[in-house]
């Protein structure tokens, strides 16, 4: 019997757009290589597992991400990460990713809650509080 990892993030992210440019999401926070995904992508996620979201015997997580249309906002993004890992064990492992690509942003927001099935349940959240140093 499988041990599935379930995960549902959140990160709220602000930018300046007309002085960051484009933002490469799939670099900053990894591609997806899904069940359906073609060979070569399961290859790649196998010789390069760094450039890839966490994984499962199944596939990885999986990423959305919602662009401001008012381009004059601080808030330009929303990126939800989401998905059930199947033979994963290690929520911790999850949420250190999950605080390293935070790092990759100026984050106003962000939670994730990852649930495994044999290991329990683990939560962590971050708001931006212009006193504390950026995480």
């Amino acid at each position: 019997m499988s041990n599935w990892t379930h995960v549902a993030g959140v990160i709220r992210v602000d930018s300046i757009r007309a002085f960051d440019g484009e933002i490469d999401f799939d670099k900053k926070i990894g591609k997806e290589c899904l069940w359906t995904s073609d060979y070569d992508v399961w290859n790649e996620a196998s010789e390069h597992p760094e450039r890839f979201m966490p994984m499962g015997s199944g596939g990885s997580l999986r990423k959305t991400v919602w662009e401001n249309p008012d381009r004059s906002h601080m808030a330009a993004y929303t990126i939800t990460i989401f998905g059930d890992l199947r033979d994963h064990d290690d929520p911790d492992a999850i949420i250190e990713w999950f605080k390293s690509i935070c790092s990759n942003f100026l984050v106003r927001n962000a939670v994730i809650v990852v649930e495994n099935e044999c290991n329990g349940k683990r939560t962590w959240n971050y708001c931006f509080d212009e006193d504390e140093e950026f995480i």
